[in-house]
């Protein structure tokens, strides 16, 4: 069952749920109600008693008076001494209305049981003086004051003249004739350090107010019906100097003889108080306790997470009698911050949550009970409750913190946090009890879970909230496990103001030097950023190429400057281009690295640098950082440069290698190298049918290694081999198994295991290996230096037959190769030819064959063969100059070619 928000239950007074109240409705004054200048609720008696929460300390009090003017007994001088804000004020009104105005309150059920037995006041008198609001220069003295509403100033006018203590003989004649006397002297320590001054300038003996109050205490003490009833503070004032503790000393000392200390309000009589001011009607007590009762069962399931006190039976209670307030709400500013001087206890408490259900009443905040966690610090005139004691500076920080920071959590995290507003609650509740007039500051999570949890909040949600805020916060401060606000900034403040300072090159470098170690590996040639397609080799090595920032994925320029690299290596063609793979930063990802490289290197300046005083706990903390970001900063990295690019027969092939798995940090190249082989971009291993698929034209039936290995590193959409090693044993498995054959100098092998292997060795289709094969050498070469061979003997077969000039013309190829002639014997067959040179006009379509089947065979015999190329080319339109100088020629330079002659026409 939904528990009912408090708004549904209670009923706040109507000008705070009109917002239209006066703040001096909770600052009651002794003066402004004898002045009559009080709001109307201090003033008539019968709208402050239904206002007005009648404490067991304040029924105390009250019996003693009534029965002191009545018959005499009870104590004659009483002291109120609580801390500021205590109630004093309070209950010194409630003593002067109930005596001035006996017979107008009679009838109201509260004092019914206290004026059962003292009915008959209607000749008690009543004099009270407030130390707040009389003129120590031009106003009357204390005894002057009380002797004048008495009606007997005459016997004191002189001494009240002179400003001089009228002694005891005159105030027992005052107080013999006025009969049944209640005296009220409130803020009487203020009084006194005005008159002090006064006596000072005016020459007059200091002390005089002392002496009068020691004067008056025993006369009132010898009275038969009269009682003195006076408020000290339980400390000094902020802004009183050294004189005035003196003074509270000497106050203390003299009234201290006679008098009696009462205490008006004393435990959870507060929360009456308070909801007696505040709310005009407060619902059903049934579903207070029912509300009790589910707090009390959360906590109970929650343990050791909550303090053993909200465990408790009493707590359960405790909460029922703060209905609709949380305990823990009202015990922060009563004993936190009701310990500052300048905060008064019930007053200051009152104005404040009127303020708070003001503001929460008309936005209409869902919640069974109100919490700390709740208060609205970006409502100003909450605000201004806290700051006026704290200082102006904490103005800037709750609007950057709270209402800025925090607030920005919960928008980005969503869910429970936007709809709780879970991080601005906990730093509102951790403001809240960050302050105190004592040592006590600040809050640990289990409190922190009571200021928040309530139904509908998850209980795991405060520690992951509360590191969110240590991140992000710049005045939130962490130490042994107890969170706080202070008005020097923290780690974070420093690290942001070192983050602002960094310039962007530094953050490049950094990059770059990471990427450097990031990228190494044996398995790529790696090229950092580079500046142009030039500084990319063109050779058979694989190749990594890492882009600098500004070429992002999915940008145009980036795919213009990639396809400059596969295509061209500087002003030349580029020849092996499917050795290439390009890796680009992506865009989205991009803003985060750039973040963390910053705050990488401003908690490198901060760790470095000596000048900035750090405590040993923050010490440690930016440690503790530093040693994060190190280790964050490879993932970050990998996780931004996650797209890699190969060329196809089309265009680029872009594939997103997506986000790294957390913990593993192998290097790029691996990474990248790792991706390629899924994806069989690049293979480890090959058929022998690939190679005859994808390296062969449908006419070819034999190719060198060489020429294999080459057609994968240079065309675009096939795959890449791993290394020349692949491809060696592809063809020895397909030698193997019959499906290809292998020619090694003039030896084919088939269907058999070859020897070792290189890349001069020519690979043969399996047709034409096993046709050679079919053809074996009939004869084998006698002793004298005949031969068998696989073709047919040159003439009969007589030893003496002469080899005839031979000429063998190509009809297709255009090749004119003229051999030379033997004398005619068969030895003569058998001799070397130590030189020969060949001149040829060949199809530029069969450049490949001549390699294969004049150059390759020529090296297996002999030393590298010298080449000279001859080529003449013709164009009706003519050949263009760049064609010319930076293509061909260059080219040429770029193989080592020597240029023996060039001529143009």
């Amino acid at each position: 069952m939904t528990l009912p928000t408090w708004w549904q239950v209670v009923t706040p007074h109507k000008d705070i749920r009109a917002k239209s109240f006066s703040e001096a409705v909770f600052a009651a004054d002794l003066g402004d109600v004898l002045s009559g200048m009080a709001p109307e609720e201090y003033r008539d008696p019968r709208l402050f008693f239904a206002k007005t929460y009648l404490t067991e300390g304040l029924k105390h009090l009250a019996q003693n008076v009534l029965s002191r003017l009545c018959t005499g007994k009870g104590d004659p001088v009483i002291q109120l001494q609580t801390p500021f804000g205590g109630g004093k004020t309070h209950a010194l009104l409630t003593l002067y209305h109930l005596v001035r105005s006996c017979g107008q309150v009679t009838h109201l059920e509260q004092l019914q049981g206290l004026l059962a037995d003292w009915r008959n006041l209607s000749g008690a008198r009543v004099a009270a003086f407030a130390g707040t609001t009389a003129d120590p220069i031009k106003g009357r003295t204390p005894w002057g004051e009380i002797a004048y509403q008495l009606g007997c100033y005459e016997i004191v006018k002189e001494h009240d003249i002179r400003r001089v203590a009228p002694g005891k003989e005159r105030l027992k004649e005052i107080l013999k004739r006025s009969g049944p006397t209640l005296i009220l002297m409130d803020e009487l320590l203020q009084y006194i350090v005005k008159a002090n001054q006064v006596e000072k300038v005016e020459k007059i003996t200091q002390g005089q107010t002392l002496a009068f109050l020691q004067e008056l205490s025993e006369a009132v003490a010898t009275s038969e019906k009269s009682v003195l009833v006076l408020t000290l503070p339980a400390s000094i004032l902020e802004q009183y100097d050294e004189e005035a503790e003196k003074a509270l000393a000497q106050l203390q000392k003299v009234s201290g003889r006679v008098e009696s200390i009462y205490v008006p309000v004393e435990g959870v009589e507060i929360y009456e108080v308070i909801r007696k001011r505040l709310f005009e009607n407060l619902g059903d007590p049934r579903t207070h306790r029912q509300i009790a009762e589910a707090y009390f069962r959360l906590y109970q399931g929650l343990g050791s997470d909550v303090p053993a006190e909200v465990r408790e039976t009493a707590y359960r209670e405790k909460i029922e009698r703060a209905y609709p307030f949380h305990p823990e709400f009202i015990d922060v500013l009563y004993e936190r911050w009701g310990s500052f001087p300048t905060f008064q206890r019930t007053r200051g408490v009152l104005r404040l949550l009127a303020q708070v259900i003001g503001d929460l009443y008309d936005r209409k905040v869902s919640a069974p009970l109100i919490q700390s966690s709740l208060v609205e610090l970006a409502y100003a005139p909450v605000r201004r409750e806290f700051i006026k004691h704290l200082g102006n500076e904490y103005d800037s920080i709750i609007s950057a913190d709270i209402a800025g920071k925090a607030r920005r959590i919960d928008q980005e995290m969503g869910s429970e946090y936007e709809r709780y507003g879970i991080a601005k609650g906990i730093a509102t509740a951790v403001f809240l009890y960050s302050f105190s007039g004592g040592e006590r500051r600040g809050v640990n999570l289990p409190w922190l879970r009571v200021a928040l949890l309530r139904e509908g909040v998850p209980s795991t949600i405060v520690g992951d909230a509360v590191s969110k805020l240590e991140d992000s916060l710049w005045y939130f401060h962490t130490e042994k496990r107890f969170y706080s606000f202070k008005n020097q900034p923290n780690l974070n403040r420093i690290i942001v103001d070192k983050e602002e300072a960094i310039d962007p090159e530094q953050v490049r470098e950094c990059l770059y030097e990471h990427l450097n170690r990031l990228a190494k590996g044996a398995v790529f040639d790696v090229y950092l950023w580079p500046d142009t397609s030039g500084d990319v080799p063109d050779n058979r090595r694989l190749k990594l190429i890492l882009l600098v920032p500004g070429q992002k994925y999915g940008e145009k320029e980036t795919g213009q400057f990639a396809r400059e690299i596969f295509d061209n290596a500087g002003a030349t063609f580029r020849i092996y281009r499917n050795t290439l793979f390009v890796v680009a930063l992506d865009a989205g990802t991009y803003a985060g690295l750039e973040k963390q490289l910053r705050r990488f290197l401003a908690l490198q300046d901060i760790s470095g640098d000596a000048d900035i005083s750090l405590t040993a706990g923050t010490r440690q903390e930016l440690k503790n950082k530093l040693d994060d970001a190190k280790k964050d900063l490879p993932y970050a990295i990998m996780a931004a440069y996650r797209h890699v690019g190969w060329r196809s027969n089309g265009d680029i092939i872009w594939r997103d290698m997506g986000i790294p798995t957390v913990g593993q940090n192998p290097s790029l190249s691996q990474r990248v190298w790792q991706y390629l082989k899924d994806e069989e971009r690049i293979l480890s291993s090959l058929t022998p049918k690939l190679i005859l698929d994808r390296a062969f034209g449908k006419e070819e039936t034999e190719k060198t290694i060489q020429e294999v290995y080459d057609v994968f590193l240079k065309t675009p959409g096939l795959p890449c081999l791993e290394s020349e090693k692949v491809l060696l044993e592809a063809v020895r498995q397909g030698v193997r198994t019959g499906l290809l054959g292998a020619r090694i100098g003039s030896t084919l092998y088939f269907g058999e295991t070859p020897p070792d292997l290189n890349l001069d060795a020519v690979i043969v289709r399996a047709e034409k290996a096993e046709e050679e094969k079919k053809i074996s050498i009939g004869k084998s070469i006698d002793t004298d230096g005949g031969f068998s061979g696989s073709y047919p003997a040159a003439g009969s077969g007589s030893k003496d037959d002469t080899l005839k000039d031979e000429t063998i013309d190509s009809d297709k190829g255009g090749i004119r190769i003229v051999s030379g002639s033997a004398d005619g014997s068969r030895k003569a067959a058998s001799a070397k030819i130590k030189r020969v040179s060949i001149k040829a006009s060949v199809p530029w379509d069969k450049l490949s064959h001549v390699v294969t089947g004049v150059i390759r065979p020529l090296k297996a015999c002999g030393s590298d063969p010298e080449i000279t190329i001859e080529i003449r080319a013709e164009s009706e339109d003519g050949f263009d100059r760049t064609t010319l100088d930076s293509k061909v020629k260059e080219t040429l330079q770029q193989l080592g070619s020597s240029i023996v002659e060039w001529d143009e026409g």
